[in-house]
């Protein structure tokens, strides 16, 4: 039997647990604490060198009867167009926030959350009693079987004949009790383990988020370059259309050949083509913003330049960036939560060979005419030993800790990629840097060299192919500063994604 005490804990248990886990069949589980804005589960501390995954803080099981306060945006039920009740521009936050609130995997991330809680529900379940009913009607001539309902409704008739009793039913009404009063401490295990997987659950939904952020800002810069490549490349087609214009007038007039025609008409057919193509990856860049932010989006303004992101001035030295994701990433916390679900299970393995008691009971209700009757209980204790089962429970230990292992080594692992994200997107910012800096200084030349050759134009020293390769010079040169600018706004987006810092902007 168990101690007093235990007794008096477990059904604290089952009655603190009942607010927390009762829910209507088909009812949307309570939101998440990224959901509603409530404090995240502890973050775990950064492994250790050696492999050790250290356990992570989860919420209590009654956290989720705090209330819901505002703070990060939730996945929309439905994915649908996302339309601008104005014509402002488009903007970075806007478009993250939309991508926040309409993106598919953040609701199949937050539905894994209502599994996990459905799962951690179902292991508290396990402290209450299992209470039902049953009804069952009988009918038999058999001799043993009539002489059974008469014993049971209490109408047995000494004189009758027992060997010919003819025909007999009966009506059994039967309340049914049983209750698990210790399994070697499996059950405590269970929601131990179940707890560190819904935290996973939620971790893995900040990871989303993370990815997610990044994945808008690029979509959004991508879309900024072909933006300004669009004007640019137009902006081209029309200085042509000018020069043709001018050179078809001197041909005309006879100051020109028709060489010169066909120079200027050989490049706007060039500019008009490269403008094609910057049109259809306009297009295509739209196409990328919508699959991120999971709809169809409204066509908007863009900016005319590239605009800073409001992560630009929060770079530091890598090493200590390092250090801060190795600790920050959410990816972290997901594993070690899955390392504590996982010695867990060896707990859960090893009451396998652990006493179990279960408590029974039946209350009995028989009729034959729903008139008069009979009524009968039964209590029972049950206990059970395993004293051989073929090695299956030695076998169920080796498995749960040979998972222990193999999330120790995928803990290893992950802290070798999260450096090596760093080390890489810091590098990429560094070169991106670099070439905006030569792609500005790349501008001054180009206008210079065109202010040049425009001089020597009108002294006809030089001719019209060399003043139009000129003026494309220094479009190129504007297209590879467009594209300096947003490369390095992606790598600096890369550098937070990689420390883990984007899920900062949620909610903002």
């Amino acid at each position: 039997m168990l101690p007093s005490n235990h007794v008096v804990v477990l059904w604290g248990i089952l009655l603190s647990s009942v607010a927390g886990c009762q829910s209507v069949p088909g009812a949307r589980p309570a939101k998440t604490p990224l959901e509603s804005g409530r404090p995240r589960p502890a973050r775990a501390v950064a492994p250790s060198r050696t492999g050790e995954i250290r356990p992570v803080a989860h919420e209590t099981p009654d956290s989720a009867a705090r209330a819901d306060s505002p703070g990060l945006p939730t996945p929309a039920d439905a994915v649908g167009v996302v339309a601008a009740p104005d014509v402002t521009e488009l903007t970075l936050e806007e478009v993250i926030s939309i991508a926040l609130t309409n993106n598919p995997d953040l609701v199949t991330a937050s539905e894994q959350i209502a599994a996990a809680d459905a799962v951690l529900c179902r292991a508290r379940a396990e402290f209450y009693p299992k209470l039902g009913v049953s009804e069952s009607y009988n009918a038999s001539n058999n001799p043993v079987q009539v002489f059974m309902y008469a014993l049971n409704e209490a109408q047995l008739d000494p004189t009758a004949n027992f060997n010919n009793p003819g025909f007999g039913d009966i009506f059994q009404t039967q309340l049914g009790l049983q209750q698990n009063l210790y399994s070697g401490h499996r059950r405590w295990h269970a929601m131990d383990a179940a707890a560190a997987q819904r935290n996973g659950a939620a971790f893995q939904l900040e990871a989303i988020q993370n990815q997610l952020v990044f994945h808008a800002a690029e979509a959004f810069y991508r879309l900024l370059q072909a933006h300004v490549l669009v004007g640019v490349r137009r902006e081209a087609v029309q200085q042509v259309e000018q020069h043709l214009q001018i050179v078809q007038s001197r041909y005309r007039n006879g100051t020109a050949v028709k060489s010169d025609v066909l120079s200027v008409e050989v490049r706007l057919a060039e500019v008009r083509q490269a403008l094609i193509t910057a049109q259809n990856q306009q297009e295509l860049a739209w196409s990328v913003v919508e699959n991120v932010v999971g709809g169809p989006i409204a066509r908007r303004p863009l900016p005319a330049h590239v605009n800073a992101a409001p992560w630009t001035a929060d770079v530091e030295r890598i090493e200590s960036a390092i250090a801060e994701a190795q600790g920050r990433r959410a990816e972290v916390s997901a594993l070690a939560s899955q390392g504590q679900a996982a010695r867990q299970g060896i707990e859960i393995a090893r009451a396998g060979k652990r006493l179990r008691a279960d408590l029974m009971g039946t209350y009995d209700l028989y009729t034959s005419e729903f008139k008069r009757g009979n009524d009968s209980y039964f209590l029972g204790l049950v206990l059970q030993l395993n004293l051989f089962d073929g090695g299956r429970t030695d076998w169920d230990v080796e498995k749960a800790m040979a998972r222990v292992r193999e999330l120790r080594a995928r803990q290893k692992r992950l802290m070798l990629d999260i450096e090596l994200e760093v080390r890489r997107a810091h590098l990429n910012l560094v070169s991106a840097e670099k070439r905006l800096e030569v792609a500005t200084q790349a501008i001054g030349q180009a206008e210079e060299s065109l202010r040049e050759i425009e001089a020597r134009y009108r002294g006809q020293a030089a001719t019209i192919t060399q003043l139009i390769d000129s003026q494309v010079a220094l479009s190129d040169a504007e297209v590879r500063k467009a594209n300096a600018e947003a490369e390095v706004e992606i790598a600096r987006a890369a550098v937070q994604r990689a420390i883990g810092r984007l899920t900062d902007m949620v909610g903002q």
